[in-house]
């Protein structure tokens, strides 16, 4: 009975665990989907201003060629750019409402009721440095992983049957001690006289010893509980050090991905000087359109890449805070 008792308030903890993992994962889901809608967004305005400089540049080009400065050709790359980017701007809106969609998944099991809801992130997205410390991360997640804990709830669980089984190696010793009162008189009434009375009392007292020839049932249990114990510590080791293999790698993924985000930006504004020299220079006649339309498409490349980086950060944190 009081193995029972152990063993069921050990799996107890276990299940309030694995609630806990759970609970863990859907919020860290939720937050990864949030900041790939942040993306979605923020592509969107990416892809509206690349259409708006195409179209801006087809302008300029079409003005050109009425007065014979340009060439007819080169308002018709212009055109193509256009029709390029509005393409571009269609699949990133269509990328928008899938996301949209993913996060309404996870926030209610009522699709209908919010179909027709926009969900809008109430925060730009940024990076802000963080300091990232290994040792206290370690910490976390050898103290706060719900799998980590569980795991030590089996070897702990295998304990207490190594113990038990460890018992049945010994003899087994039954002792017994009773009393009662008795009643002689001949009549049925008066029986229970005599045991109101006490005047009879009984008392016994005994022992029974036990030990099977060999006992190898009980050692062969034995020798494999105890076995199956040291397998489950070695499990447990290796699975310490994935846990700090992972951490130690969400950590470096994360610092990696920050400095990703300062070249991106710094890409950016280089590019967009880029641009901006050039469409002086073609405004002067010393250049191309051609040349100009790369630049506006390295330009929303960049800008695409800076954001993409810019969630990608913020999901290695939510992930790391997850491996923690």
């Amino acid at each position: 009975t009081r193995l029972n008792i152990a063993v069921y308030r050990n799996r107890l903890q276990w299940t309030e665990l694995g609630l806990r993992q759970r609970i863990m994962d859907v919020v860290t889901r939720v937050e990864l989907n949030y900041y790939d809608l942040s993306f979605a967004l923020e592509n969107v305005k990416v892809q509206e201003k690349a259409l708006e400089l195409a179209q801006r540049l087809l302008e300029e080009n079409k003005k050109r060629v009425e007065v014979g400065t340009l060439a007819p050709l080169d308002e018709k790359q212009s055109e193509s750019e256009v029709s390029a980017r509005q393409a571009d701007l269609i699949s990133a809106q269509q990328s928008l409402t899938t996301q949209e969609n993913l996060l309404k998944r996870l926030l209610s099991d009522d699709f209908a009721a919010w179909n027709e809801v926009r969900l809008v992130p109430t925060e730009s997205l940024s990076a802000e440095r963080q300091f990232f410390n290994l040792q206290d991360s370690w910490s976390k997640g050898l103290t706060m992983r719900p799998e980590f804990l569980q795991a030590k709830l089996d070897v702990e669980r295998q304990g207490i049957q190594v113990k038990i089984n460890k018992n049945e190696l010994y003899p087994q010793l039954d002792l017994k001690a009773g009393g009662g009162y008795s009643g002689t008189t001949p009549e049925f009434s008066g029986v229970f006289g005599d045991i109101s009375r006490g005047d009879q009392p009984s008392y016994y007292i005994g022992g029974q010893i036990s030990y099977p020839l060999g006992n190898r049932t009980a050692r062969n249990s034995y020798n494999a509980s105890k076995a199956e114990y040291e397998v489950m510590l070695l499990s447990l080791k290796r699975n310490e050090q994935d846990i700090m293999i992972a951490i130690d790698e969400a950590i470096n993924v994360a610092k990696a991905s920050f400095d990703r985000v300062n070249a991106n930006k710094k890409a950016v504004e280089f590019t967009q000087a880029a641009l901006d020299a050039e469409q002086k220079k073609l405004e002067n006649g010393k250049s191309t359109s051609f040349i100009v339309l790369r630049i506006q498409r390295d330009l929303t490349a960049a800008l695409s890449d800076e954001i993409r980086a810019l969630a990608d950060y913020k999901k290695y944190l939510a992930q790391l805070a997850l491996s923690e």
